[in-house]
């Protein structure tokens, strides 16, 4: 089995480091990628505000990065990348939400989780948010329609999300 590497850096994120390997396991293996690493950093806003100044150029806090393995989707390759959550943005998103604490971090790892494999939900559709949400309730447990997501994504009835990689370029690939 992959490994899932949890690296604490804020004294609220404690707590969550052990529901955040179980859950990132399940992903996983959910997705076909048990033999896989994830790196996963559970930091306060001013980490993630460093780690987004000097890998994406934006000056803020944000509630989850994505940084893919160079390479990730080849053969041979066990690491899918890294993850860094700040745990008091997932707080105040949790809260304004009105939704517990562990459905925003099943949301932010699932969503991130989906970014390390190559998928886009700026790009591609749609296809992310469907496979993010039939994800969050097959392995979470959470149901985003019931929980009045705040960017209002509803899913089809009946409409069932397949697995599928993205296709990828060398050059994406290779970035």
């Amino acid at each position: 089995m992959g490994t899932v590497d949890i690296v604490v850096t804020c004294r609220s994120g404690r707590r969550l480091a052990r529901s955040c390997s179980r859950l990132l396991r399940r992903l996983q293996k959910e997705t076909g990628n048990a033999g896989r690493g994830v790196t996963l950093l559970l930091a306060s806003d001013a980490g993630v505000r460093r780690l987004n100044r000097r890998w994406l150029g934006k000056d803020g806090t944000t509630d989850v990065l994505s940084f893919p393995a160079r390479g990730d989707l080849e053969p041979g390759r066990p690491h899918l990348g890294e993850l860094a959550i700040s745990v008091p943005q997932a707080q105040r998103q949790a809260r304004r939400a009105g939704w517990r604490l562990h459905d925003e971090m099943s949301l932010l790892l699932t969503h991130g989780f989906l970014h390390l494999l190559g998928y886009d939900h700026e790009t591609d559709g749609g296809t992310m948010r469907r496979l993010e949400e039939d994800l969050l309730r097959r392995v979470a447990g959470v149901t985003l329609e019931r929980r009045g997501l705040p960017w209002g994504v509803k899913q089809a009835a009946g409409r069932k999300a397949r697995w599928r990689r993205p296709e990828v370029s060398g050059s994406e690939r290779d970035r």
